[in-house]
């Protein structure tokens, strides 16, 4: 239990403690009455979003896709969305296996990002034409040799590698996200189904019909959603691991690195987190949620972010001095293209951004107390993990002869024309329109789980001091 008093070293709004009976009544009116911050936000990501669309036409009828060169920022877009989009359900799945009391009101915004799992399979697709095929075109059929195949993590080359079955991970991720959400959200459609009119009426009676709230019914779904969340997680590194390999690392000949891929997937675990307390922040301060949402999620939530951000800089320093020790003229070669010469702006500016900002605001616990301290620090992790994706993909998709067998030369920097702002612009916008309209169907709080957390905890008062009481059934 923790102190909550005047003579407390917290604020006065560190935990708040909902009224039970008018929850689900109250919400739905808030989401029913949206602010008009939402309703300017859906119309600038909507027209954002096409022209992003406009870009990617007007990419495709200049440049087709005889070349990858050209797609090296769609890659680094989609990359982004696709890295926090399905990092994100990961927030709400970790912190209810490990039963955080805290995580309660903020959970639905990260798993509402499941609706962006179809989002991403069709951004997808057209990277499948973008991507060169690991055997030379340049070599005819039967003949061998090192030159024959592009260096990359398919040794065998199965039948459809790496297109076919990058598109069948994304795809199985997205299904596995939208199954978690749909459990999760099943309890407070079936109690909403009865009043909901319209669509959302209709989409309620479908997906909730068999729910009537029986002790088998919460047992099995409290126990799916642990399954479920454990292999969505082991599912999402697998598929954050083909990712970065096949559209990373497999383009710059002679790179063989086995840092990039879990600093790719920390870099997708902080940026997670950090864009779910953006938007639990404008939830409480503009969208009326601040008796559900307190300062404790942010306070919390800062703890696992200041981690990640060390480990992020760690396996940084990692990725740099394995290279830098080898000495070999690729490794030498891949450290000027990607750090000192050709992206070092990017470079230092990505470092700043998702490592010293942070760090300096997060190890500040006056800062660290507040709602707007991490909200900001994420703001600034999120700024660096896409220019970290643009100095990745963008470099690697411009690298030169991915046949090679290493990278003799260093290659200059490529900057965008105004298609590819276009389409990196357009492409998040998209993103965030979808979870917009999302929003407007599933409310962003869990009920049953504010509801359930507002009967374990209680405030009582002890000598001169206000504490809050929380109970542990399990």
């Amino acid at each position: 239990m923790a102190e909550h008093s005047q003579h407390s070293p917290f604020p006065p709004d560190m935990w708040v403690f909902p009224d039970k009976p008018g929850i689900s009544a109250d919400v739905e009116e808030k989401r029913r009455t949206l602010p008009s911050l939402y309703r300017t936000a859906l119309i600038v990501t909507g027209v954002l979003a096409i022209l992003g669309v406009v870009g990617f036409i007007l990419r495709v009828s200049t440049d087709g896709f005889s070349q990858h060169g050209p797609w090296g920022y769609y890659a680094a877009m989609f990359s982004f969305v696709f890295l926090v989009t399905g990092s994100a359900p990961l927030f709400a799945i970790a912190f209810r296996i490990t039963k955080n009391h805290w995580r309660r009101p903020i959970s639905r915004i990260s798993e509402l990002f499941a609706v962006l799992g179809i989002l991403n399979v069709i951004l997808y697709i057209p990277l499948i034409y973008a991507l060169p095929p690991i055997n030379n075109p340049n070599f005819g059929p039967g003949v061998h040799g090192e030159l024959a195949i592009r260096r990359t993590l398919w040794m065998e080359v199965p039948i459809g590698a790496p297109h076919w079955w990058n598109l069948l991970g994304i795809i199985a991720l997205a299904l596995c996200s939208l199954a978690i959400l749909w459990l999760s959200a099943v309890p407070d459609m079936a109690e909403s189904r009865s009043t909901a009119t319209g669509f959302r009426g209709a989409l309620y009676r479908m997906l909730s019909g068999h729910w009537f709230g029986t002790k088998r019914q919460w047992f099995y779904q409290k126990a799916s959603l642990a399954i479920l969340g454990a292999l969505y997680f082991m599912m999402l590194i697998f598929v954050q691991f083909l990712i970065v390999s096949d559209f990373a690392m497999s383009l710059i000949p002679g790179w063989k690195d086995s840092i990039l891929p879990p600093l790719y997937t920390i870099t997708g675990f902080q940026s997670a987190i950090s864009l779910t307390l953006i938007i639990a922040f404008i939830m409480r301060r503009r969208g009326g949620y601040d008796n559900y949402i307190g300062r404790s999620p942010f306070w919390s939530a800062s703890k696992v972010q200041l981690g990640l951000t060390l480990l992020w800089t760690y396996h940084l320093f990692a990725f740099f001095i394995t290279m830098w020790y080898g000495r070999l003229e690729v490794e030498q070669n891949l450290i000027k293209y990607l750090i000192f010469e050709s992206y070092t702006g990017i470079f230092w500016a990505n470092v700043i951004l998702i490592f010293f900002i942070p760090f300096f605001m997060l190890i500040w616990n006056p800062l660290r107390k507040s709602d707007w301290g991490p909200s900001l620090a994420g703001l600034s992790i999120l700024c660096g993990n896409l220019l970290f994706q643009l100095r990745m993909f963008v470099a690697a998709f411009n690298s030169g002869d991915i046949y090679d067998l290493g990278l003799s030369r260093v290659p200059p920097p490529v900057f965008p024309d105004l298609w590819d702002i276009f389409i990196v612009i357009g492409g998040i916008a998209l993103a965030a329109f979808v979870y917009l309209v999302a929003a407007r169907i599933l409310p962003l709080i869990s009920l049953w789980e504010v509801k359930e957390g507002a009967l374990y905890q209680t405030k009582d008062r002890l000598f001169r001091g206000e504490y809050m009481v929380l109970a542990k059934p399990e």
